[in-house]
């Protein structure tokens, strides 16, 4: 499994645009075969700052996941709506 968790700190005046982008990355990337979980949350002290948290099946799946045409809108237009690009972090499990 591959888990991400992406940092969003967002303008102010583009938190409705912004939720909107969100909410639909949420909901089309839920379809997605490989797509175990995709949920978007809010820090709990500082309202601007989001956290994407996705979790997919393998790599490949996170690879056709990027080929999407709602990846690919979302990543062409999100940054537009941030105080500074976003922030990606890639983890995959140690097994034990």
């Amino acid at each position: 499994m591959i888990i991400l968790n992406v940092f969003f700190k967002v303008k102010e005046d583009s938190k409705r645009n912004f939720l909107g982008l969100l909410e639909n990355m949420v909901v089309e990337s839920n379809k997605e075969d490989g797509c175990i979980y995709y949920e978007l949350w809010i820090d709990a002290k500082n309202p601007d700052h989001y956290s994407l948290i996705e979790h997919w099946r393998d790599q490949a799946t996170l690879t056709d996941h990027g080929k999407t045409s709602h990846w690919i809108h979302f990543n062409d237009t999100v940054n537009n709506y941030l105080e500074e690009k976003y922030d990606e972090h890639h983890y995959t499990e140690i097994p034990f």
